[in-house]
């Protein structure tokens, strides 16, 4: 651990201070979207701040593609608002963005710096962090509350230090291979507690009670385990035995869980199984009037964040459907939130910057072959999937955890 030392406006001073506060962005998710604004704006802010320090031409140099690609996404969401039904749910988003940037590049600052010591720090935090809402999880499954007495209001739902909003499987997903990675290079004598964390993840993340979460936290680790970890094949292969015994046996004697994981989702293992699950269920309607919007707002869609006012119009109501008059603020897809917010050209936009960032980072991984940028371009694909259900892109929450992953992914590439 470091101290601050001589003027607080020195460089190294600067430097400092952008490090604890990236080591303590993740607790930011546990408490609330002020708190993740406030350290978005904290952290862009000392960066600007930084950047008046260093050599700007050679940074930005150094960062110029990814800078343009970045910018290019922000100004598609700009150029949006001026075809939204209401640009003022959208502003405020696009305004945000901006920090988001900053952030991504103060991330990639502090890696540049090549002082693994203080970029330890962060992942040291991040892991701790996470391990004290493993912690938290399983003592609230234990004793239907969390360490704070906080208690989920839906059977089957762990809420963990998130409360009524029931979100935190996206924050475990979001920061359980970075623990992952921590341990493993940290530790010498690791392949048994690899062995163990890994389930314990996968246990876990099906406890949480968060269906599409859950099948994201297996898919990823499955992957990292098994094509990133230099683990002989057979404790590979006692992972994904035992997770899968624990996992069908716990949901055959747990009544609520067994509703949730399967009877919720039993239309999915039949003839046709996902057509006649969208449509009959709540996310299978939402899906169609976003659907609808897009057909009707091809080109920019309706506007960031205007879905929960579009929807509502009676003309996106009466489409066959049991859920036909369902109502939400956002689609609870990323695909079709983009096509019916942004239309055509704000997910196009998107999916270029998806593209190169992912291409760019895949070829630097293979290089290096850094299990930290592995973490973040699993959880930043994974995000991806379509059709599972997803939170709000343009949330506070969902945003800030997907951004981290990316700063992760994009941190390690060489201009």
């Amino acid at each position: 651990m470091f101290e601050l030392t001589g003027s607080i406006y020195s460089q190294n001073n600067i430097q400092k201070i952008l490090i604890y506060l990236f080591a303590l962005f993740p607790i930011s998710f546990l408490i609330g979207n002020l708190v993740i604004n406030l350290f978005i704006g904290l952290i862009a802010l000392t960066f600007l701040l930084l950047i008046f320090k260093i050599n700007k031409n050679l940074f930005f140099k150094n960062n110029s593609f990814l800078i343009l690609i970045l910018f290019f996404f922000w100004i598609s969401l700009i150029i949006n608002l001026f075809f939204s039904q209401n640009y003022e749910l959208g502003l405020p988003r696009v305004i945000k963005f901006f920090f988001i940037i900053c952030t991504i590049l103060a991330f990639r600052l502090i890696i540049s710096l090549n002082e693994e010591n203080k970029i330890n720090i962060i992942y040291k935090f991040w892991t701790i962090t996470f391990l004290v809402v493993v912690a938290d999880l399983t003592f609230e499954f234990i004793n239907g509350q969390n360490l704070i007495g906080i208690t989920s209001y839906m059977p089957g739902r762990l809420a963990s230090f998130t409360g009524d909003e029931l979100v935190i499987g996206n924050y475990f997903s979001a920061f359980s291979l970075i623990c992952l990675s921590f341990i493993y290079k940290k530790i010498t004598k690791k392949n048994y507690l690899i062995i163990f964390l890994s389930l314990a993840i996968i246990v876990i993340s099906l406890l949480i009670g968060e269906r599409s979460n859950f099948v994201k936290s297996v898919f990823i680790v499955f992957i990292f385990v098994f094509f990133a970890l230099n683990l002989k094949f057979k404790f590979k292969v006692i992972i994904l035995l035992i997770s899968t015994i624990i996992v069908l046996t716990f949901l055959n004697f747990s009544g609520n869980y067994k509703y949730r994981y399967y009877h919720q989702v039993s239309l999915l293992f039949k003839k046709d199984g996902i057509k006649n699950y969208l449509n009959n269920s709540e996310y299978g309607a939402l899906y169609k009037i976003a659907s609808i919007i897009y057909s009707n707002n091809k080109i920019f869609g309706v506007g960031i964040k205007n879905f929960r006012i579009e929807s509502q119009k009676e003309k996106y109501q009466n489409f066959d459907h049991p859920y036909n008059k369902l109502s939400s603020t956002h689609p609870h897809q990323i695909h079709y939130e983009f096509l019916s917010e942004t239309g055509l050209f704000g997910y196009i936009s998107f999916l270029l910057l998806v593209f190169f960032s992912v291409y760019l980072s895949l070829k630097s991984y293979l290089q290096k072959k850094n299990l930290y940028q592995l973490s973040g371009m699993l959880f930043v694909l994974v995000s991806l999937l379509p059709l599972l259900p997803s939170g709000s892109f343009f949330s506070t929450y969902f945003s800030g955890l997907f951004w981290i992953n990316y700063s992760l992914m994009t941190g390690y590439i060489k201009n």
